[in-house]
């Protein structure tokens, strides 16, 4: 397990200079107008549960260009008058959210719709067409080119699951919530997304991607070494490998978050490596603050839910 990567008091004015290629916004704009000649086609099934008071729903809707993308939607029987409604994104390759992770917003009267990430679930699998395979997982899934790479496609998902959050709750107003991979979906989500209330991004995942893949000790950094060190031991691919990075780095898409932020990072984690949480942060263009957990890893303490749960409450409180 790597210590600190870099010492607190450095990292508060770590503002690594951003990878962006110049069509960057013209590529994600692109996307964004091809987007809106696909239809959401969203259909919604009741479930049974055990908890009075709570209604749950399975999701579904049309991913984007291809796929069909499983979500869970939880209300109170009765939605707060003007309540917002939240988005909520899982961990890599780990979707062990259950409907009563979102008991802490549905008992405020706000509901939730839990994603299920193409290829990484069940009941969301991903049908579309890669021009490469993948190493060793999804990270190196189409890397040669950004148009069609993986997380190219799940992040223009994870921007048509607000449209359908909005389409479910009948209300405009949406903030957005996830941890690893799911903090940095909620990022992208926000930067592309119009009008999001806050974003709650905890130890985010897909950050600073050419500084995190040499720091990262486990997790999905470490398939980038891993296609290198099988695939291309001469790194002869490498200037192309991050340039599509670049297009989906949390870091690039930062600046274009306006919406306040909390985010969380531990100091000693193996996955995520701090300074690329601290690279993320210093970018984002809206109101931020950051919670520092010294002796965590990969994780965040519980009392960070009331932290959440505090942040969410001053913004919420004038609506």
């Amino acid at each position: 397990m790597i210590a600190y990567d870099v010492e607190l008091n450095k990292l508060r004015n770590y503002k690594p200079q951003q990878t962006k290629k110049a069509d960057f916004d013209a590529f994600w704009n692109g996307l964004k107008v091809e987007n809106q000649k696909y239809p959401l086609n969203v259909e919604v099934k009741e479930r049974a549960y055990s908890v009075p008071g709570v209604k749950v729903y399975d999701v579904a809707f049309d991913g984007f260009r291809n796929s069909r993308i499983h979500g869970v939607y939880v209300t109170p029987e009765v939605v707060q008058e003007n309540a917002p409604a939240a988005v909520i994104f899982h961990g890599y390759n780990w979707n062990t959210l259950q409907p009563h992770y979102t008991f802490k917003h549905v008992i405020q009267g706000i509901p939730a719709l839990l994603v299920d990430v193409r290829g990484q679930s069940v009941k969301s699998a991903d049908k579309n067409s890669y021009e490469n395979g993948g190493a060793a997982g999804w990270l190196t899934q189409g890397i040669f080119n950004p148009d069609q790479y993986y997380y190219t496609h799940v992040y223009m998902d994870c921007y048509r699951s607000v449209d359908v959050v909005r389409k479910l709750s009948g209300g405009s107003d949406v903030f957005l919530e996830g941890g690893s991979q799911g903090g940095g979906l909620a990022i992208a989500t926000a930067a592309l997304q119009e009008n999001i209330l806050l974003t709650l991004c905890d130890i985010p995942f897909m950050a600073n991607f050419e500084h995190s893949f040499g720091l990262a000790a486990e997790g999905p950094y470490t398939e980038i070494s891993h296609y290198f060190k099988v695939h291309d031991p001469q790194h002869q691919t490498s200037t192309k490998i991050f340039e599509t990075l670049s297009y989906v780095d949390a870091m690039n898409l930062a600046g274009s978050v306006t919406c306040p932020v909390l985010l969380s990072v531990g100091m000693i984690d193996p996955v995520c490596p701090p300074s690329s949480v601290f690279a993320l942060y210093h970018h984002l263009g809206g109101p931020k603050e950051i919670r520092t957990y010294r002796e965590y890893g990969h994780e965040v303490p519980m009392i960070h839910e009331e932290e959440k749960l505090k942040f969410i409450y001053s913004y919420l409180k004038s609506m």
